[in-house]
């Protein structure tokens, strides 16, 4: 989890410094305070240097600023990690893990699994498929160890496939053999989300039926493979377009979570406000499958006041408050959150107050 976290010169923060609570913390302000650009921060150096929020990337250093510096400390049991990230507007400069350059972005990652409730997530719900896909590959690169080096092994082959299918010489002999290491690697990796989905999708049902029990919602993954099908059939069947076309169309990259509430596809049926809550579900699905891994993830909950009525703050609140993760939540101020916090007396907070690009811890120890 995170224990600390230093900014210079990131979005409107010149300095800041936070030291969160192991369990939930409230971050107060006005809007244009800075609340969401703290949590981008965190989400930024948790995930080796992806945002959230929209918008081109250059724009998270200050202006005027050569470059963005971040450094958090981690905690893992009795271990303490550092990490850092120098980010200039042209892209990231430099990438250190205890004091050294990592080997791959994933080591980074490993070391605080980071996810965010904002605005945004209802894309999960009327977003591209490639959302979703990330968003289900992300939980299995916490919680299954299997999944990472086979997920390389894939992306490889998927590369030299799209490759030689570009380059003009494909000859069927090489063409096959990337056909078969493909679909090999593709069958590995949807064994291992099958596997995945059924344990998210019985959390997710658990959230919802807290949520919003009267949607009836659904979770399956679909393949685009026909029936009986096997991977290296659906990559000779659509060998033909492969090559007009040049690039693979079958493989594990074209796998679709497909979200369903009351037996039609999500996003055809339901309102924006209950596409909120079928996605802040889902996110909150991933929580006890990162626990059960042995591992304490950092929740982001941006806007809560504003994003959720009361009764379902009050329903979100105490579903946190049970977990054994790390929670930060903005909101313009306490007063959106007060119901809630009083409600569920167990969920004590650290405070903070957000003002100008400064941050003010204002509460004791919860």
């Amino acid at each position: 989890m995170l224990a600390d976290l230093r900014l210079t010169d990131f979005r409107n923060y010149q300095q800041a410094e936070l030291s969160p609570a192991p369990g939930l913390n409230l971050i107060v302000g006005a809007n244009g305070s800075g609340k969401t650009s703290l949590l981008e921060a965190i989400y930024f150096i948790g995930s080796g240097g992806r945002s959230f929020r929209g918008g081109r990337l250059s724009r998270l250093v200050r202006d005027g600023a050569d470059a963005a510096t971040l450094f958090a400390r981690v905690e893992i049991g009795e271990n303490h990690h550092r990490l850092g990230i120098r980010r200039a507007p042209g892209g990231i400069q430099s990438l250190k893990l205890n004091g050294a350059t990592p080997g791959a972005l994933s080591d980074v990652a490993a070391l605080l699994p980071v996810l965010a409730l904002h605005p945004q997530s209802v894309e999960l719900i009327f977003g591209p498929s490639a959302l979703r896909r990330r968003f289900l590959d992300w939980g299995m690169f916490h919680v299954e160890h299997s999944f990472l080096p086979v997920w390389k092994e894939a992306s490889a082959a998927l590369k030299q496939r799209n490759a030689l299918l570009r380059s003009g010489r494909v000859t069927p002999r090489e063409l096959g053999y990337w056909d078969q290491k493909l679909a090999a690697s593709s069958d590995s990796i949807e064994r291992l989300r099958d596997g995945y989905l059924q344990r998210l999708k019985s959390r997710w049902l658990e959230a919802m039926a807290l949520l919003a029990p009267e949607i009836k919602g659904g979770l399956v993954l679909q393949t685009g493979r026909r029936e009986g099908e096997s991977y290296l059939d659906a990559l000779a069947r659509s060998r033909d377009e492969d090559l007009r076309r040049g690039f693979t169309h079958t493989g594990f990259h074209r796998a679709e979570l497909k979200i369903t509430a009351g037996g039609s596809l999500a996003r055809d049926r339901v309102s924006r406000g209950q596409a909120k809550i079928m996605a802040y579900g889902l996110v909150l699905a991933q929580l006890p499958l990162i626990q059960e891994a042995g591992k304490v993830c950092t929740l982001l909950v941006d806007d809560l006041g504003s994003e959720l009525d009361q009764t379902h703050r009050a329903t979100l609140l105490g579903f946190l408050a049970a977990g054994s993760h790390q929670t930060l939540i903005t909101a313009v101020d306490r007063e959106h959150l007060d119901p809630a916090i009083d409600e569920h007396k167990g969920a004590a907070a650290r405070m903070f107050h957000v003002e100008h690009g400064r941050v003010q811890r204002i509460s004791d120890d919860p």
